[in-house]
Parts: C-alpha cells; structure tokens; sequence
C-alpha cells in the first residue's frame, strides 16, 4: 500500500483547516442571524414552527447567503494562506464539500426556489475568490 507524499498530506491538511474554518463561520453568522429573529414572548407555539416560518423571510435569508458566502470565502482564502502550493481546483473542492454540507440545511426547511438557486451557485465563486484574494495579496506584498 502506497502512502500519501508529505507534500500530498499538507495540501489535504490546509483544505481541512480552511474547511473548519468556513463550517465555523457559516454557523457563527447563523446564529447572529437567527438572533435578530428571535421567538417574541407572545408566540404560543412550537419553536421549530417558528424557525420554519423564518424560511419564507427574505431579510433572514439574505443574512444566510451572506454568511454562506462569507464562510466559503475565508475557507478557500485560509487554505491558500495556510499552504502556497494549493491550487484552484483545491480551493473548488473545498467549495464542493460546503456545498454538499450546504444540501443538508437546503433540505431541513421549505426554503423558496430563488434561495436554493442563490445559495446553491454562491459556494464554488466565494470559496475560488477567497482563493485569489490571498494569491493577489501574497503577489502585492511580495513586490
């Protein structure tokens, strides 16, 4: 059995922590998200009602792209600061695996079809501009 080069192992180490770190953000900005929209005191109700009736407010949602985005950015951003050698299609996989974690939230509510088309095509360009924001800021400081 061939095992993987160090060189291989460090890439894979690099992806992972940017992964961490973009699972880390989307839920942080989640939950600032879901505390601007807090159970009011006079709701009577079931609290998994009331998060699933925030899956037809658009502000809410916006705040959900916007940490989907952000999250995705600073995982494909962390993975090239962390290791130069990594490449774009390492900062597209990253992309690929929030996506697929990303399908699990798109199925636990009845989100509207302009969010799932949104947050569905926001995962790979975030995570390839995280990318090129540390490559261009490494170049310019560089020079």
């Amino acid at each position: 059995m061939n095992l993987p080069s160090e060189f291989t192992l460090w890439k894979i180490s690099a992806i992972g922590l940017g992964l961490i770190f973009g699972v880390a953000i989307i839920a942080f900005m989640n939950q600032l998200n879901f505390m601007f929209y807090q159970i009011p005191d006079s709701f009577n109700g079931d609290t998994d009602l009331y998060h699933i009736k925030l899956a037809s407010n658009n502000l809410f949602l916006s705040g959900k792209i916007i940490s989907i985005f952000t999250g995705c950015f600073f995982a494909g951003g962390i993975a090239k600061l962390v290791n130069r050698s990594i490449q774009i299609t390492d900062a597209v996989a990253a992309g690929i695996i929030l996506l697929l974690v990303g399908l699990i939230d798109l199925l636990s509510a009845p989100y509207p079809v302009w969010y799932w088309v949104i947050s569905v095509l926001v995962y790979l360009p975030s995570s390839v501009a995280g990318y090129y924001f540390i490559k261009y800021y490494r170049k310019q400081t560089m020079e």
